[in-house]
């Protein structure tokens, strides 16, 4: 692993986020909500003999005490793993991060649920404690959600008794009255997309589902997510719930926009009616192909969006085109400017 490389990217910050290349625009209550692309995106781009050498993707924020820690995957040969960077609560502005050198969870041994890949990290932190829920992957199942557990956001357990969702991918926690709230996605019945569903757990290891109802269905036909909803974030302002997500009227895991739906209970979810909020990029762009984990936090007044992108060789126009042969995915982020995000905290039906 050169070192020095990623050392020598740690010490050369890029420029404070720039107010430029708006990600889409959409018009509600009579007012405007631009994002607006960082200009020196991916924050988080590939970085040759790291752990990071073909991909970044999946980010996660979590505040833990007085810093921000960026939970992420990157991959190297042909293995996913997860990893973080921090960065102190009073130097926050988005997009310089101190990334450690080495992944904080890797790979299992043969026959483990987790033995090719270790992706989709979703953390939440409660009673001083971190419990990082993340999607497993071995040759005999696709997807399962798996815990980790630390008392540092840095040094993780996984959980003995993993996986605490066979089958499921793609977690996002929440950690509300006491209880965790773990959203996931789960196939589509006879068809081949997605759906969000959800499970509850008082201890954050134990879960059940108190519906087999979907959390967020798929569209209707001829909406922009008919075929697969997934990959969804979740934060709170104002006593009320945002989820933005990923959907796709065509593709199973290769979503083209993001939408939301707010609640107020985590539980009922209700779509914005002016859904996609934000898309991918414009053609030739580093995430001109799709977009996933959309990861947005208001600090400071302004609401930030960390996201994995895809672009590169026939990623426009092509599935997963030219995996890691001249596309791959990396993490960048946008921002907007806004009273409010979408809808307003007390307006909600």
């Amino acid at each position: 692993m050169n070192r020095l490389l990623l050392f020598f990217l740690l010490l050369v910050p890029p420029a404070l986020p720039a107010q430029e290349s708006a990600g889409g625009t959409v018009e509600s209550n009579a007012r405007t909500f631009r994002w607006k692309r960082y200009s020196r995106n991916p924050i988080f781009p590939t970085v040759p003999s790291t752990w990071m050498e073909s991909q970044t993707a999946n980010p996660d924020l979590l505040l833990n005490g007085n810093n921000y820690f960026m939970y992420f995957r990157g991959q190297q040969g042909g293995h996913d793993r997860i990893g973080v960077a921090t960065i102190p609560r009073k130097e926050f502005d988005g997009v310089r991060w101190h990334i450690r050198p080495d992944p904080i969870i890797d790979v299992g041994p043969p026959g483990s649920w987790d033995e090719t890949h270790c992706v989709d990290p979703a953390t939440v932190l409660v009673n001083g404690r971190v419990y990082l829920y993340y999607t497993g992957v071995n040759p005999r199942v696709d997807r399962s959600v798996m815990l980790a557990v630390s008392d540092d956001g840095i040094r993780f357990t996984k959980y003995d008794k993993n996986p605490v969702i066979p089958g499921g991918g793609a977690p996002e926690v929440v950690y509300h009255n006491n209880t965790f709230y773990l959203y996931f996605w789960w196939p589509v019945p006879n068809k081949k997309g997605f759906q969000i569903h959800y499970a509850t757990s008082r201890d954050g290891y134990h879960f059940t589902e108190p519906s087999r109802e979907p959390a967020i269905s798929v569209g209707p036909e001829g909406s922009w997510e008919s075929f697969t909803v997934e990959t969804q974030r979740v934060f709170s302002e104002g006593g009320l719930f945002y989820m933005v997500y990923c959907g796709s009227d065509r593709n199973k895991d290769y979503p083209w926009n993001a939408g939301l739906a707010t609640s107020e209970d985590l539980i009922h979810w209700e779509k914005y009616p002016n859904n996609p909020i934000f898309s991918r990029g414009e053609e030739r762009a580093w995430d001109e192909g799709a977009i996933w984990f959309p990861t947005v936090e208001r600090i400071n007044g302004r609401y930030y969006m960390w996201y994995e992108g895809y672009g590169g060789g026939t990623a426009r126009t092509e599935a997963y085109g030219s995996y890691l042969k001249g596309g791959k995915s990396q993490v960048g982020m946008a921002t907007l400017d806004a009273p409010y995000f979408y809808v307003k905290p007390g307006t909600a039906k």
